[in-house]
């Protein structure tokens, strides 16, 4: 089995309880989450300008892709902390754990 074939697993913690998704390496975790039937809010379809997908990680913060100039720019002018990531930019690359305020 190759790396594309490899199921990530991704921990979504919400008020009510966890849940558990897989996807492939390198998909955008905003897709993922709403594959999975998980209300990701925004405005922009994923664009990356109106910060509403946030989502603070609570584990594995070094496997999803680095943040490109785009949400370093919404990330700055949005005050994000170290953990907090847009999921519409953020590509999985191993395990995460996450949650957002909106759950």
């Amino acid at each position: 089995m190759d790396n594309s074939e490899t199921k990530i697993k991704i921990t979504v913690v919400t008020s009510h309880n966890d849940k558990q998704i897989f996807c492939q390496k390198g998909q955008y975790l905003m897709w993922v989450l709403k594959e999975a039937g998980l209300p990701v809010a925004s405005s922009c379809r994923g664009v990356g300008v109106c910060a509403r997908c946030r989502v603070t990680i609570i584990d594995g913060e070094g496997n999803l892709s680095p943040r490109g100039e785009t949400e370093l720019f919404i990330a700055q002018k949005n005050y994000f902390s170290d953990n907090e990531r847009l999921s519409c930019q953020a590509q999985v690359l191993g395990p995460v754990t996450l949650t957002a305020t909106y759950w």
